[in-house]
């Protein structure tokens, strides 16, 4: 049986990594946006015109890295900022800083997807917990209809990675590359048609000899 956790259960484990085991978070960022690009560069997917689409959460600081990583490798990439950066998490506005020191200067609107070749979504992560905004809803459904391959980060964006429903709208993706361990909602209800493959990949994170021990030792949250 396949040893998946909850939003929260994996929230306990990045905070213990990261405040107990003393793992610096940009660290974490950057070997996420590595496995993606691993999954990316695989051989299934077109890479001549890539659009990274992200939020502002840490998720989309994940986005932001991939997109630095690869104009790094002379991959043609865009990146679509969605939201007011002022509202950035810390990471993500710092990402965001050091991606423009590199010259990426991110987009904030596009009218057509079509034109792109394969599309990364870092627009939710897994700490989505009620609907998606009507604005941002209206973007999922625009990438949905494009018919381009997407790849997203931990979770499709809009899926609730406990239970696996739809929060309004969620992207359908073809695969999902999720870290340390998969989350509950990919593997029911919606979940398990807008996942596509699944990826688990090790980016650091704790993994406990027994992880239903360490997560009933761990202090609830206030």
């Amino acid at each position: 049986m396949v040893e998946a956790v909850t939003a929260q259960e994996m929230q306990l484990l990045d905070r213990y990594t990261v405040d107990q085991i003393g793992m610096p978070s940009l660290v974490l960022m950057e070997r996420t946006a590595q496995s993606v690009i691993e999954v990316l560069a695989s051989g299934k997917y077109d890479l001549s015109k890539v659009l990274i689409i992200a939020g502002l959460s840490n998720n989309g600081g994940d986005g932001i890295v991939i997109a630095r990583l690869l104009r790094q490798k002379g991959v043609n990439v865009d990146l679509l900022i969605l939201g007011d950066e002022k509202r950035a998490t810390p990471n993500t506005a710092t990402q965001l800083k050091i991606a423009r020191n590199y010259g990426i200067e991110p987009l904030h609107r596009i009218h057509d997807f079509k034109h792109y070749s394969v599309i990364v979504d870092a627009l939710f992560g897994i700490g989505l917990s009620k609907p998606v905004p009507v604005k941002l809803g209206d973007i999922i459904k625009r990438v949905n209809a494009a018919n381009i391959p997407v790849v997203s980060v931990d979770v499709p964006s809009g899926l609730n990675a406990t239970t696996g429903e739809i929060l309004g709208s969620a992207i359908r993706a073809n695969a999902t590359v999720t870290f340390a361990y998969p989350k509950t909602g990919l593997l029911k209800n919606e979940g398990i048609k807008r996942a596509g493959d699944i990826y688990v990949k090790d980016i650091g994170i704790y993994r406990p000899e027994n992880l239903e021990e360490f997560l009933a030792s761990q202090p609830e949250e206030e």
